[in-house]
C-alpha cells in the first residue's frame, strides 16, 4: 500500500513536472479549496488516486488506461477555480463553468488539447453537472476526485490513522 502510495506520488511528480512549475498551477497553490486545503495540493492528490486506480485496473483486471493523460488533466481539471470569488456568482456557477474554464486553460498551458483531454476535464464533476464522461479515464477522475473531495474534509491526523489501519 505504502509502496504504491510512494510510487503514484513520484510517478505524478515526474509526468506533471512541467504543470507544476507553471505559473497557474503555483497560483493554484495559493487559494484554499474544500476549506483545508489548496486547489494545488488537491489536484496532486487527484493525480495521485488517478494512478493507483489505474493501476489496479491493470494489476487486478488487465484493463489498459492512458495514464500519463490522466495524471496531467488531473492536475489541471480544477485552475479554472482560480478566482472564484470573483469569477462565479454562485456556488453553482462554479461547479458548472469552472470545468470549462480548466479546459480552455489547459488548452492554452499545453497548447491544444485531444477530445480524450477535453472529456477528462470538462467532465470531471459529472453527476453534479449533466453531461457524464465518455471515457474511462473521464470516469476515473470523477470517482478519484469525488474520493479526494471527501479525503480534504478528514484532517492529516485522521487520513494516516487510515491509510495505517488499511495496511494492517
Amino acid at each position: 500500500m505504502l509502496r504504491i502510495r510512494y510510487e503514484a506520488q513520484e510517478t505524478v511528480k515526474l509526468v506533471g513536472a512541467k504543470i507544476m512549475a507553471s505559473r497557474q498551477f503555483q497560483e493554484a497553490d495559493l487559494q484554499t479549496h474544500h476549506h483545508v486545503t489548496t486547489v494545488a495540493r488537491h489536484s496532486f492528490r487527484v493525480a495521485c488516486v488517478c494512478f493507483c486506480i489505474c493501476h489496479f485496473l491493470y494489476v487486478v483486471f488487465k484493463i489498459r488506461t492512458n495514464w500519463q493523460l490522466l495524471i496531467v488533466c488531473a492536475l489541471l481539471h480544477d485552475l479554472g477555480i482560480i478566482g472564484r470569488h470573483y469569477k462565479y456568482a454562485s456556488k453553482s456557477e462554479c461547479y458548472t463553468k469552472h470545468p470549462v474554464d480548466s479546459v480552455d486553460i489547459a488548452d492554452s498551458l499545453l497548447g491544444g488539447l485531444d477530445d480524450t483531454a477535453r472529456d477528462i476535464i470538462g467532465n470531471h464533476m459529472w453527476p453534479v453537472t449533466p453531461t457524464r464522461p465518455r471515457t474511462i479515464e473521464g470516469f476515473i477522475i470523477t470517482v478519484a476526485d469525488k474520493y479526494s473531495a471527501m479525503t480534504d474534509f478528514i484532517p492529516m491526523n485522521h487520513r494516516q490513522m487510515l491509510v495505517e489501519a488499511a495496511i494492517l
